[in-house]
């Protein structure tokens, strides 16, 4: 398990996002927008088993936390900041240990969101109804960009 981990580690650490459009400059970025996605959500990708909770907008802010489970394990976590910029996130491996250096996260800018969407540069989350969101993950490994696509139903409010 701790080899399959660390190849899943070396892919991440290698992976360049694609950016398919010019950000927006002409639209009102409100947090409070984003409400929709407070609460926990599960669902498939990677092969595995994902949880994703966000906590209420504040100052501008969500606050998210992800874990990703493969047969029966935590396979990794990450901790994530939404806000008008889009989103900001870390890495960790289950013990804690982060994958990216100390002052280092991986970032998707925003290009534009709407109420029912937000489309970042290789990363768009969707509200499909009030309890299904789909995430859509943009990764160039090589010469193929891959779409990973987690379906999410909401667990908890």
């Amino acid at each position: 398990m701790k080899i399959l981990l660390l190849i899943f580690a070396l892919a991440l650490s290698t992976l360049s996002f694609s950016n398919v459009s010019e950000p927006a400059t002409d639209q009102i970025f409100d947090i409070n927008d984003y409400a929709w996605l407070v609460g926990t959500w599960t669902g498939n990708g990677f092969g595995g088993i994902s949880e994703e909770s966000w906590s209420q907008p504040a100052n501008g802010t969500m606050m998210g936390m992800f874990r990703h489970m493969s047969n029966g394990e935590v396979a990794f976590y990450e901790f994530m900041l939404l806000d008008e910029n889009g989103i900001r996130l870390k890495h960790f491996n289950p013990d804690l240990t982060g994958w990216e250096e100390k002052d280092d996260m991986m970032t998707f800018k925003m290009i534009r969101s709407s109420k029912d969407k937000i489309e970042m540069e290789g990363l768009t989350y969707e509200r499909k109804s009030d309890t299904e969101i789909e995430i859509r993950l943009v990764m160039d490994e090589g010469s193929e960009p891959h779409t990973e696509i987690f379906s999410m139903k909401k667990i908890t409010s």
